[in-house]
Protein backbone atom coordinates (compact mmCIF):
# COMPACT_ATOMS: atom_id res chain seq x y z
CA UNK A 1 0.00 0.00 0.00
CA UNK A 2 1.34 3.57 -1.12
CA UNK A 3 1.75 6.63 1.51
CA UNK A 4 -0.70 8.46 -0.43
CA UNK A 5 -3.16 5.41 0.05
CA UNK A 6 -2.33 5.45 4.05
CA UNK A 7 -2.95 9.64 3.99
CA UNK A 8 -6.51 8.92 2.04
CA UNK A 9 -7.60 6.19 4.53
CA UNK A 10 -6.44 8.53 7.79
CA UNK A 11 -8.17 11.23 5.94
CA UNK A 12 -11.29 9.43 5.77
CA UNK A 13 -11.67 8.11 9.08
CA UNK A 14 -10.48 11.31 10.57
CA UNK A 15 -13.60 13.02 8.98
CA UNK A 16 -15.92 10.34 9.79
CA UNK A 17 -14.85 9.57 13.68
CA UNK A 18 -13.76 12.71 14.69
CA UNK A 19 -17.26 14.88 14.34
CA UNK A 20 -19.08 11.86 16.10
CA UNK A 21 -16.22 11.83 18.96
CA UNK A 22 -17.31 15.63 19.08
CA UNK A 23 -20.71 14.90 19.42
CA UNK A 24 -20.69 12.59 21.94
CA UNK A 25 -18.43 15.04 23.99
CA UNK A 26 -21.69 17.46 23.67
CA UNK A 27 -23.94 15.31 24.61
CA UNK A 28 -21.94 13.69 27.53
CA UNK A 29 -21.67 17.48 29.15
CA UNK A 30 -25.55 18.40 28.94
CA UNK A 31 -26.78 19.50 32.32
CA UNK A 32 -24.83 19.39 35.63
CA UNK A 33 -25.27 16.17 37.43
CA UNK A 34 -22.37 13.72 37.68
CA UNK A 35 -20.80 12.46 33.56
CA UNK A 36 -20.36 8.91 33.30
CA UNK A 37 -16.70 7.51 33.63
CA UNK A 38 -15.15 7.54 30.05
CA UNK A 39 -13.92 4.22 30.31
CA UNK A 40 -17.80 3.10 30.13
CA UNK A 41 -18.88 5.67 27.42
CA UNK A 42 -15.80 4.84 25.07
CA UNK A 43 -16.78 1.31 25.27
CA UNK A 44 -20.44 1.43 23.97
CA UNK A 45 -18.67 3.50 20.99
CA UNK A 46 -16.47 0.66 20.55
CA UNK A 47 -18.97 -1.73 20.60
CA UNK A 48 -21.42 0.38 18.35
CA UNK A 49 -18.12 1.39 15.91
CA UNK A 50 -17.24 -2.44 15.77
CA UNK A 51 -19.65 -4.93 17.00
CA UNK A 52 -22.57 -3.23 16.20
CA UNK A 53 -21.58 -2.53 12.95
CA UNK A 54 -21.03 -6.66 12.60
CA UNK A 55 -23.92 -7.72 13.97
CA UNK A 56 -26.45 -5.60 12.17
CA UNK A 57 -24.45 -6.57 8.85
CA UNK A 58 -24.96 -10.21 9.46
CA UNK A 59 -28.57 -9.67 10.17
CA UNK A 60 -28.94 -8.04 6.49
CA UNK A 61 -27.31 -10.23 5.06
CA UNK A 62 -29.32 -13.26 6.88
CA UNK A 63 -32.83 -10.57 6.08
CA UNK A 64 -31.28 -9.97 2.43
CA UNK A 65 -31.04 -13.98 1.59
CA UNK A 66 -34.26 -14.61 2.79
CA UNK A 67 -36.18 -11.86 0.68
CA UNK A 68 -33.58 -12.82 -2.15
CA UNK A 69 -32.65 -8.97 -2.63
CA UNK A 70 -28.71 -8.48 -3.76
CA UNK A 71 -26.50 -7.05 -0.53
CA UNK A 72 -26.13 -3.50 -1.29
CA UNK A 73 -25.98 -0.65 0.15
CA UNK A 74 -29.48 0.58 1.52
CA UNK A 75 -29.72 4.41 -0.23
CA UNK A 76 -28.56 2.61 -3.16
CA UNK A 77 -31.82 0.35 -2.98
CA UNK A 78 -34.18 2.00 -4.40
CA UNK A 79 -32.41 3.86 -7.53
CA UNK A 80 -32.13 0.16 -8.49
CA UNK A 81 -34.21 -1.65 -7.33
CA UNK A 82 -37.49 0.87 -6.50
CA UNK A 83 -39.71 -2.10 -5.33
CA UNK A 84 -42.05 -3.20 -2.35
CA UNK A 85 -39.30 -5.41 -1.53
CA UNK A 86 -36.60 -2.77 -1.34
CA UNK A 87 -39.57 -0.35 0.43
CA UNK A 88 -39.13 -3.34 3.28
CA UNK A 89 -35.54 -3.68 3.78
CA UNK A 90 -34.91 0.11 3.99
CA UNK A 91 -37.24 1.07 5.74
CA UNK A 92 -38.20 -1.74 8.30
CA UNK A 93 -35.03 -4.32 7.69
CA UNK A 94 -32.40 -1.83 7.93
CA UNK A 95 -33.60 0.12 11.08
CA UNK A 96 -34.62 -3.03 12.77
CA UNK A 97 -31.57 -4.81 12.53
CA UNK A 98 -28.93 -1.68 13.17
CA UNK A 99 -31.28 -0.33 16.24
CA UNK A 100 -31.10 -3.79 17.91
CA UNK A 101 -27.51 -4.17 17.43
CA UNK A 102 -26.54 -0.99 18.78
CA UNK A 103 -28.75 -1.44 21.77
CA UNK A 104 -26.74 -4.69 22.63
CA UNK A 105 -23.63 -1.78 22.94
CA UNK A 106 -25.77 -0.44 26.48
CA UNK A 107 -25.33 -3.92 28.66
CA UNK A 108 -28.04 -3.82 31.52
CA UNK A 109 -24.55 -4.64 33.64
CA UNK A 110 -23.15 -1.00 32.79
CA UNK A 111 -26.56 0.28 33.29
CA UNK A 112 -26.67 -1.27 36.46
CA UNK A 113 -23.29 0.00 37.86
CA UNK A 114 -24.06 3.39 36.53
CA UNK A 115 -27.45 3.63 38.11
CA UNK A 116 -29.15 6.61 36.41
CA UNK A 117 -31.46 6.92 33.88
CA UNK A 118 -28.85 9.54 32.50
CA UNK A 119 -26.09 7.04 31.94
CA UNK A 120 -28.50 4.78 29.80
CA UNK A 121 -29.17 8.04 27.66
CA UNK A 122 -25.74 8.71 27.26
CA UNK A 123 -24.50 5.28 26.68
CA UNK A 124 -27.26 5.14 23.92
CA UNK A 125 -25.85 7.97 22.06
CA UNK A 126 -22.53 6.53 22.61
CA UNK A 127 -23.32 3.42 20.74
CA UNK A 128 -25.30 5.50 17.87
CA UNK A 129 -22.54 7.49 17.60
CA UNK A 130 -19.87 4.49 17.32
CA UNK A 131 -22.16 3.08 14.41
CA UNK A 132 -22.60 6.17 12.75
CA UNK A 133 -18.60 6.73 12.62
CA UNK A 134 -18.23 3.35 10.51
CA UNK A 135 -21.08 3.86 9.01
CA UNK A 136 -20.53 6.73 7.53
CA UNK A 137 -16.67 5.92 6.86
CA UNK A 138 -17.87 3.65 4.27
CA UNK A 139 -20.73 5.44 2.77
CA UNK A 140 -17.64 8.46 2.26
CA UNK A 141 -15.14 6.25 1.12
CA UNK A 142 -17.37 5.43 -1.61
CA UNK A 143 -18.60 8.69 -2.23
CA UNK A 144 -14.59 9.59 -2.68
CA UNK A 145 -14.15 6.87 -4.74
CA UNK A 146 -17.18 7.10 -7.50
CA UNK A 147 -18.01 10.68 -7.32
CA UNK A 148 -14.46 12.57 -6.77
CA UNK A 149 -14.08 14.97 -3.77
CA UNK A 150 -17.17 17.03 -4.46
CA UNK A 151 -19.33 14.29 -3.92
CA UNK A 152 -17.20 13.33 -0.99
CA UNK A 153 -18.02 16.48 0.57
CA UNK A 154 -21.40 17.09 0.11
CA UNK A 155 -22.05 13.30 1.41
CA UNK A 156 -19.81 14.14 4.74
CA UNK A 157 -21.24 17.40 5.51
CA UNK A 158 -24.93 15.91 5.37
CA UNK A 159 -24.56 12.66 6.63
CA UNK A 160 -22.25 14.04 9.50
CA UNK A 161 -25.37 16.42 10.64
CA UNK A 162 -28.28 14.29 10.13
CA UNK A 163 -27.96 10.58 10.03
CA UNK A 164 -24.90 10.49 12.95
CA UNK A 165 -27.06 12.36 15.62
CA UNK A 166 -30.25 10.42 13.92
CA UNK A 167 -28.39 7.24 14.95
CA UNK A 168 -27.61 8.66 18.10
CA UNK A 169 -30.94 10.10 19.17
CA UNK A 170 -32.32 6.78 18.38
CA UNK A 171 -30.35 4.75 20.22
CA UNK A 172 -30.58 7.19 23.40
CA UNK A 173 -34.00 6.27 23.53
CA UNK A 174 -33.23 2.47 23.67
CA UNK A 175 -30.44 2.98 26.33
CA UNK A 176 -33.02 5.10 27.79
CA UNK A 177 -35.14 2.30 28.14
CA UNK A 178 -32.71 -0.46 29.15
CA UNK A 179 -31.91 2.13 31.89
CA UNK A 180 -35.19 2.41 32.98
CA UNK A 181 -36.39 -1.35 33.02
CA UNK A 182 -32.43 -2.17 35.12
CA UNK A 183 -33.73 0.54 37.93
CA UNK A 184 -37.53 0.53 38.05
CA UNK A 185 -38.85 -3.10 36.19
CA UNK A 186 -40.54 -3.67 32.86
CA UNK A 187 -39.92 -4.23 29.23
CA UNK A 188 -37.34 -2.12 27.66
CA UNK A 189 -38.51 -3.75 24.46
CA UNK A 190 -41.37 -0.41 23.64
CA UNK A 191 -38.32 1.70 23.93
CA UNK A 192 -36.35 0.08 21.02
CA UNK A 193 -39.52 0.00 19.37
CA UNK A 194 -39.67 3.31 19.53
CA UNK A 195 -35.80 3.94 18.41
CA UNK A 196 -36.44 1.41 15.30
CA UNK A 197 -39.61 3.72 14.00
CA UNK A 198 -37.80 7.04 14.39
CA UNK A 199 -34.37 5.00 12.22
CA UNK A 200 -37.33 3.74 9.86
CA UNK A 201 -38.88 7.37 9.40
CA UNK A 202 -35.62 8.92 9.05
CA UNK A 203 -34.70 6.26 6.06
CA UNK A 204 -37.99 7.12 4.59
CA UNK A 205 -37.92 10.56 4.74
CA UNK A 206 -33.86 10.52 3.25
CA UNK A 207 -35.41 8.11 0.43
CA UNK A 208 -37.68 10.74 -0.87
CA UNK A 209 -35.52 11.68 -3.99
CA UNK A 210 -35.97 8.34 -5.02
CA UNK A 211 -39.73 7.52 -4.07
CA UNK A 212 -41.37 10.62 -5.15
CA UNK A 213 -39.04 11.70 -8.01
CA UNK A 214 -42.11 11.13 -10.48
CA UNK A 215 -44.89 13.34 -8.59
CA UNK A 216 -42.32 16.02 -7.56
CA UNK A 217 -39.39 16.15 -9.77
CA UNK A 218 -36.08 17.68 -8.32
CA UNK A 219 -38.02 19.29 -5.31
CA UNK A 220 -38.87 15.71 -3.76
CA UNK A 221 -35.72 15.51 -2.75
CA UNK A 222 -35.00 18.89 -0.81
CA UNK A 223 -38.54 17.90 0.72
CA UNK A 224 -36.95 14.83 1.90
CA UNK A 225 -33.99 16.08 3.18
CA UNK A 226 -35.71 18.91 5.06
CA UNK A 227 -38.35 16.02 6.75
CA UNK A 228 -35.06 14.22 8.18
CA UNK A 229 -33.08 17.02 9.45
CA UNK A 230 -36.54 18.72 11.14
CA UNK A 231 -36.65 14.73 12.41
CA UNK A 232 -33.18 15.02 14.10
CA UNK A 233 -33.39 18.41 14.89
CA UNK A 234 -36.45 17.55 17.33
CA UNK A 235 -34.69 14.14 18.33
CA UNK A 236 -31.33 15.94 19.20
CA UNK A 237 -33.26 18.43 21.30
CA UNK A 238 -35.17 15.85 23.47
CA UNK A 239 -32.55 13.89 23.93
CA UNK A 240 -30.11 16.62 25.23
CA UNK A 241 -33.08 17.82 27.39
CA UNK A 242 -33.19 14.61 29.37
CA UNK A 243 -29.95 14.14 29.49
CA UNK A 244 -29.31 17.27 30.96
CA UNK A 245 -32.27 16.65 33.71
CA UNK A 246 -31.07 13.23 34.14
CA UNK A 247 -34.35 11.52 33.78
Amino acid sequence: MESGDLTTILFLCLVAFVPTLFFMVWFRASGKSEREPWSAVLLSFLFGAIGAVMIALVLEMLAMTFLSSPLIREYDLFALDPTALTFIMVIVIAPLAEEAAKALGVSRNITRSLGTLRSGLVLGVASGLGFAATENLLYEAGALIDGGITAFISLAVVRTFSSALMHASATSVSGYGIARSSLRGGSWIPFLLLAILMHGTFNLFASFGELLTDPLGEWAALIGLSCAFALVIVSVSWTRRRIATGS
